[in-house]
């Protein structure tokens, strides 16, 4: 087990001034003159690094909103690990670091916030590169681990697959091994895949018939939803194609759930929660998806593409509603747009942290730019939306490749 590093309260308020920065605005684009992105903090989580590309999370552990982030390197093999953060000032509370042997561009992948094991206390779960899952207690003890066949990639799922008193962990390794762990340290069951898994699983009632399924793409091009008990539900092959993101939602309002595949060549695959597939559409290169809405305009499906764009395509027939231009300069990538309440109006906003460094907030009726704020790093990983301060506003936090984390707030 390793030994976590507690960063106590007195020596981070010392040392705030050169940790955190505070209240740098952003810059308005093609808005009316009355919404901003104001940068609230930065951490002060910088390592040797460019390329760090899994997703924080945000929740409330304990009695205290934090942001967890998984810091990764390329260049400094005492510089991975996973760090939370107090939510509200960016001060760093504690950090796990992976061991020297271990720590590479995945050392720690998407982090979950959950009561897994049903306690009435929320922790925090990430898969790692010493091939294990983690589960932390809110001060950061480790709690719990599980053994993976390979290191961790995608974000572990706590849901109640099997029905039984207490939640499972489902979780999918780099090696394509989908395990349900139970919260004592065993396994309800697994499954060995013929690829390697990108996307997180999705675990729900998909199909609408009263029982769980987890649902998972992998890089041979297939999509399979797995009964509660691990048996195939539905298996539907995307013509070879290797799926990297998989965004989902009930767009229809019809009780079933429809996935939207992204793949590297830039295909995207609508498939129902039954098991058919219902379009296949083209974007440019690196197709991400995550995003999906339910409105009067009949649902939409939102992907980012490596051309710089974001577009908003019919959920029902995969025709494009709109397309904006995020990021004007040539990007490797673009994360997906998700979606949430920044303003506070009870409606959906899409926040979206483009490759480049921008951060931006769109109209997703209209695909128009509300605000934007730009820097100088580059962003790999998909901004998490959560309301931190009870403002009734979801707050937008980025991790960007070097492992800086900054919260922005939208402000109209």
């Amino acid at each position: 087990m390793r030994a976590v590093t507690v960063v106590a309260v007195a020596v981070v308020l010392a040392s705030l001034a050169g940790a955190v920065l505070l209240g740098a605005t952003g810059a308005l684009v093609d808005g009316d003159g009355a919404a901003t992105l104001s940068t609230t903090w930065t951490s002060d989580s910088a390592v040797p690094s460019d390329n760090n590309h899994h997703e924080v999370a945000v929740g409330t552990v304990g009695d205290e909103s934090r942001v967890f982030a998984p810091i990764s390197s390329t260049r400094a093999v005492d510089a991975c690990a996973l760090v939370a953060f107090d939510a509200a000032s960016g001060e760093e509370r504690w950090r796990d670091p992976v061991p020297s042997a271990n720590c590479t561009v995945h050392a720690v992948a998407d982090v979950t916030v959950a009561d897994y094991d049903r306690d009435g206390t929320t922790e925090v779960l990430a898969t790692t590169t010493e091939q294990v899952v983690v589960a932390y207690a809110p001060g950061g003890e480790v709690e719990r681990e599980w053994e993976l066949s390979a290191y961790g990639y995608t974000k572990p799922v706590v849901a109640n697959v099997t029905g039984d008193a207490a939640p499972e962990v489902v979780v999918v390794d780099s090696r394509g091994l989908v395990q349900v762990l139970d919260a004592d340290g065993g396994v309800a069951w697994r499954d060995d895949r013929d690829g390697y898994v990108w996307g997180s699983p999705v675990v729900d009632d998909v199909d609408a018939d009263g029982a769980v399924e987890v649902v998972v793409a992998d890089s041979t091009g297939a999509m399979t939803a797995y009964t509660a008990s691990g048996g195939v539900d539905w298996n539907v092959p995307l013509d070879g194609e290797a799926v990297t993101w998989l965004g989902h939602g009930d767009a229809d309002a019809d009780g079933v759930t429809e996935f939207y595949a992204g793949t590297p060549t830039g295909f995207v695959f609508a498939v129902d929660g039954t098991g058919e597939r219902a379009w296949t559409t083209t974007r440019s290169d690196l197709t991400a998806t995550s995003a999906v809405v339910r409105d009067d305009a009949g649902g939409g499906a939102f992907v980012a593409s490596d051309d710089g764009t974001v577009a908003r395509l019919n959920a029902t027939t995969g025709e494009v509603v709109w397309e904006t231009t995020v990021a004007s300069d040539a990007v490797q990538m673009m994360p997906p747009p998700v979606a949430g309440d920044v303003d506070g109006d009870g409606n959906a906003e899409l926040a979206v942290a483009a490759h480049d460094g921008t951060v931006a907030v769109l109209d997703p009726e209209t695909g128009r730019t509300l605000a934007s704020v730009g820097h100088d790093d580059r962003a790999f990983a998909a901004p998490v939306l959560d309301d931190v301060d009870d403002d009734g506003r979801d707050e937008i936090v980025v991790i960007y490749a070097d492992g800086t984390v900054r919260r922005f707030d939208y402000d109209d």
